[in-house]
């Protein structure tokens, strides 16, 4: 496709869903179906139900069941089997930035670099502008993850021409750049940057966890006649804090698990947990990892496995407190037939299962004594015995063992042993509560609430500061699961794109100082206020106070709607609706 061709987007609407679907098509063919492999994918469909070919400026739709062809334009749609396709031109039929519809292709995408590309050619498209990249913070310096010019060509050289006061500034601050005109101003007028792309606008805008800058947007333009403003940089900070999740996955790639959001985070502590896997994960040692419910210890795990020599081999797990006490012997030494009643034939337990390979023992505190002493048998003599049998085998297995108890107190009660405590922690990984990884809380519920938005073929949702206090304030007895579990809940429940504090569901809990916003009161008055007229129903006067209320935070804003909604953790929507 040429430069110049416009830049479609199909929109999926389905009967049985209120939630259509929007992709950008940025490839010649596109498969729609609900199989897992398909590039749409829609529950409701046939695993293969139609493939889209693009055709310049229309697309050719061929419903693979009937092999029936529809030619459809944009500004065009037709209805198959109660799904309805329609075509749209962005570049035509967005307004200035259209946010929405680029976070609604960030949710289509399946990998981190690939949701940043689909954010810088989002804006590209939209803004008109000639350039663009996505840049990453990595310890003192960064890298450029995304360079591309308006017609989807690589930018040559970017790394050099970047790296330049404007970056440096943005990533330096963590506050946005915007110049209108950068022959007028003194300071980037001769950077890198602008003199190689001949810009005459830029902007460019930090990606946050909390306090930490994690990278950058850049964008340039040409034409000073079209500069680049304000509003497109508070729109701009929309997008790129809906992708500061995805960025922090690029960040913490070295962990080759942390694909599914639980080894991400930028808290200190997590960048020790993924420092300890690249250093510990090749070895053979045995490594104890401790940690609450909920915290990702699996996940470390087969972090763990993933980065071994041993990783062409299935990972074998066992969770201990999951399988009576009667049973756990024969589950995992394995037996031979007629070895009890109901043996009816040769069994391998799950340490021979894991021969060659890694054991993963979950919540080994569980365990009781007299398995205990067998499995501290398996680790000295490297060979298990199969109940029933008199003849040993040898194995080589690679112990992994997960608990949330202190074992050091199970050892002193007399719960625990103490031998084999000690060849299980040649190495302990300790995994840190959600609640102490700060941050890290508003920046996994962005990942989460991705993940759910593109699983379950929802619209994007912007989180509202008021839904990341009350994030903040809970305890999350359950973790990093419980907050997945909410994230998911939320992203079904929420009726609006703005995500607020009431849609996390986590009501009766303790609500931030951040989600309230005083009443400003005269100066000096010390007295209650005007109770009004005394004999109206109550609810015309709860109706008046909540107008009164909601106006004068209205105020207290300067005029800011979207700020005050956000102070009072509700939509810009029901704002209008409180001050009717």
């Amino acid at each position: 496709m040429s430069s110049d061709s416009p830049e479609l987007e199909l929109v999926v609407s389905q009967a049985a869903s209120t939630v259509p679907v929007r992709v950008v098509l940025r490839k010649l063919l596109t498969t729609l179906g609900s199989a897992a492999d398909a590039d749409v994918v829609l529950p409701l469909l046939a695993p293969r139900w139609a493939v889209l070919q693009r055709r310049d400026d229309a697309v050719l739709v061929r419903l693979i069941e009937t092999g029936a062809e529809h030619a459809l334009a944009a500004g065009q749609h037709f209805e198959a089997g109660g799904v309805s396709l329609a075509l749209v031109d962005r570049r035509a039929a967005y307004g200035p930035l259209g946010a929405a519809e680029i976070a609604s292709a960030l949710t289509s995408a399946s990998a981190p670099d690939e949701a940043l590309r689909a954010v810088v050619d989002g804006v590209i498209g939209s803004l008109g502008a000639d350039s663009g990249a996505a840049i990453v913070a990595e310890g003192m310096g960064y890298r450029v993850a995304v360079a591309v010019d308006a017609g989807g060509g690589p930018l040559p050289n970017a790394d050099e021409f970047l790296s330049d006061t404007v970056v440096r500034d943005v990533l330096g601050s963590g506050a946005p750049v915007c110049v209108g005109d950068v022959a007028g101003d003194s300071r980037y007028a001769a950077v890198p940057s602008v003199v190689s792309l001949s810009l005459q606008s830029v902007l460019c805008v930090p990606m946050l966890a909390g306090d930490r800058v994690l990278g950058a947007l850049f964008f340039g333009r040409r034409d000073l006649a079209r500069p680049f403003s304000s509003e497109h940089a508070r729109e701009l900070a929309v997008l790129a804090s809906m992708a500061v999740p995805l960025l922090a996955r690029l960040r913490a790639a070295s962990a080759p698990s942390a694909t599914d959001g639980l080894l991400v985070g930028e808290d200190a502590s997590m960048g020790e947990v993924r420092r300890l896997i690249d250093r510990v994960g090749p070895s053979t040692l045995s490594v104890l990892i401790t940690g609450e419910t909920g915290t990702g210890k699996e996940v470390v795990a087969r972090a763990l496995h993933a980065a071994s020599p041993r990783a062409d081999h299935r990972l074998v797990a066992l969770n201990c407190a999951a399988v009576p006490p009667t049973l756990l012997e024969a589950e995992l030494f394995g037996y031979a037939k007629g070895a009890f009643t109901g043996a009816i034939a040769d069994r391998a337990g799950r340490i021979e299962a894991a021969n060659g390979s890694t054991l993963l023992l979950d919540e080994i505190g569980d365990m009781p004594l007299a398995m205990q002493a067998a499995l501290l048998r398996v680790l000295q003599e490297r060979e298990v015995l199969r109940l029933g049998e008199i003849r040993p085998r040898p194995v080589d297995v690679r112990l992994m063992a997960a608990t949330h108890r202190d074992l050091d107190a199970e050892v002193a009660v007399g719960r625990f042993r103490g031998d084999l405590l000690f060849r299980l922690r040649e190495v302990t990984i300790d995994l840190p509560s959600l609640r102490e990884r700060g941050d890290d809380v508003a920046l996994l519920a962005r990942l989460f609430l991705h993940q759910a938005e593109r699983e379950l073929s929802l619209p994007p949702h912007a989180l509202f500061r008021s839904a990341e206090n009350r994030l903040r304030a809970h305890a999350w007895p359950g973790n990093v699961r419980e907050l997945r579990a909410v994230m998911r809940r939320a992203a079904v429940m929420c009726d609006g794109a703005e995500l607020t504090a009431a849609d996390l569901g986590l009501a009766g809990r303790p609500v931030p100082a951040g989600d309230v916003v005083d009443m400003p009161a005269a100066a000096g008055a010390t007295a209650a206020p005007p109770l009004g007229d005394l004999e109206r129903p109550l609810a015309d006067a709860r109706d008046d106070y909540i107008r009164r209320y909601v106006s004068a935070v209205l105020d207290s804003c300067g005029g800011d709607r979207a700020r005050a909604a956000d102070n009072l953790g509700i939509s810009v929507r029901s704002l209008y609706r409180y001050l009717e």
